[in-house]
């Protein structure tokens, strides 16, 4: 499958093949499920799923997540510890940057979830089982990749998407429709954000503080979507959820609320999703303040 020889049909079926061949050694004690896993990492099968993520088979994609499920399920330092060293390297594509590329890819088939949960697995920080030098996996995803997932919500979501023919100013009652993004994949990187302040509390801070981080995420109360005016309005919960000072006072100075009660009073006396997260967002400010 490393063959630059080997044909795309070969290898689509060789893949495949790995994949059956995954799925079978389940049937095995787990310590000789492990030692297998380890046995694949040290051969390369990781280079063989990052080659094998690029391509434009989707059906290959799917195939390639499957089995990184299967590593992860085994044992997730296997791919911790190869991703930490592909990035010391700097030689190729980086996996994890495959990673974050494939939840904002649109593959038709819902694949974006299974690139999502495996982040989340790689990047658990209250993994007990996660060496330090493991955690560099987390460095590089804030470092590297973080703003461009908040980035494909600003520019999916931001009023001015709104095309240029509409005479009617921007307001409370602006709503955008940006169909160039899925609204999964929209909702997705905002669970991820969630994930994020809550297992990464100082790195994810870091990044609010020195930009407009979270006032791009809020952009979302500008979409048509109501799950995704709701899913903005939970990241938001999550933030002040963390009663941290320094991010409690960068929401007031710039007035981070603001968008959440437009929509709210927008939304009038109707009783829905949206009508209560954002009451019990307010409940909780209300409580702890």
């Amino acid at each position: 499958m490393r063959s630059s020889n080997i044909s795309a049909e070969s290898k689509r079926e060789l893949v495949l093949f790995l994949l059956e061949f995954c799925t079978l050694t389940k049937s095995l004690q787990a310590v000789q499920q492990l030692r297998l896993s380890r046995d694949l990492a040290s051969e390369g099968v990781f280079d063989i799923m990052s080659d094998v993520l690029q391509s434009q088979d989707k059906v290959l994609v799917s195939a390639g997540t499957d089995i990184l499920v299967y590593f992860l399920n085994q044992d997730p330092n296997l791919l911790r510890s190869y991703i930490a060293r592909q990035e010391n390297s700097q030689e190729g594509n980086s996996l994890l940057g495959l990673l974050v590329q494939g939840m904002v890819t649109d593959f038709g088939e819902g694949m974006h979830c299974q690139f999502l949960e495996i982040l989340k697995i790689l990047m658990d920080g209250f993994a007990t089982n996660m060496p330090t030098n493991y955690r560099g996996v987390i460095d590089v995803f804030h470092e590297k990749h973080l703003d461009k997932l908040i980035d494909v919500i600003a520019l999916a979501s931001s009023p001015m998407d709104i095309t240029q023919s509409t005479s009617s100013p921007v307001g409370v009652g602006t709503r955008v429709e940006n169909h160039s993004v899925k609204t999964e994949i929209l909702s997705n990187i905002c669970e991820l954000l969630c994930f994020c302040v809550v297992h990464h509390p100082y790195k994810i801070k870091v990044n609010f503080l020195r930009s407009n981080s979270v006032e791009k995420i809020l952009t979302l109360t500008h979409r048509r979507e109501k799950v995704l005016v709701v899913a903005a309005v939970r990241f938001m919960r999550t933030v002040i959820a963390r009663n941290d000072e320094l991010l409690l006072s960068h929401v007031i100075k710039f007035n981070s609320l603001k968008p959440i009660i437009e929509v709210f009073v927008e939304n009038g006396d109707r009783y829905n999703m949206l009508h209560s997260v954002v009451l019990e967002l307010l409940e909780y400010i209300r409580k702890v303040t």
